[in-house]
């Protein structure tokens, strides 16, 4: 089995414990075409979508069977999913644990530290979750 296979069906498993059927990229697909055109085009070369956490066309989140690639605030970012590296929620706001907990919506992943955009709340702890299982041994 390809790494990329192996990637994505635990990606796929965990997200379905997680209930993100919400923020499949089949279900984004149907509804907003044109974005998904758009989103494509600007992740070229990072694996097949899976999941996509969208605001609008300057803020969004996709993670591949290979990478997590955003765009916040014209920035677009992106970290292989084997180089991840910790996975941190941003406190920019100084927030206590109960209320970050439901405001909580940046990532921030990779060498570069990289900051990614989810909707607060728990997509954005799902995501968190997904990610800290990488980089996975593949059999």
């Amino acid at each position: 089995m390809k790494k990329t296979e192996w990637y994505k069906n635990r990606i796929l498993w965990r997200a379905g414990k997680l209930h993100l059927e919400d923020y499949a990229w089949s279900n984004f697909v149907l509804s907003k075409k044109q974005c998904a055109k758009e989103i494509l085009e600007a992740t070229a070369g990072h694996g097949a979508p899976l999941y996509v956490f969208f605001l609008n066309d300057y803020v969004w989140t996709v993670l591949t069977d290979q990478y997590l690639v955003g765009r916040l605030d014209e920035v677009l970012s992106s970290v292989s999913l084997d180089e991840l590296g910790e996975v941190v929620t941003v406190n920019n706001k100084i927030l206590p644990p109960n209320e970050l907990k439901i405001h909580a919506n940046i990532i921030r992943a990779g060498r570069d530290k990289s900051e990614f955009w989810t909707p607060a709340g728990n997509a954005h702890f799902s995501l968190r979750n997904i990610l800290g299982m990488f980089p996975l041994t593949v059999p």
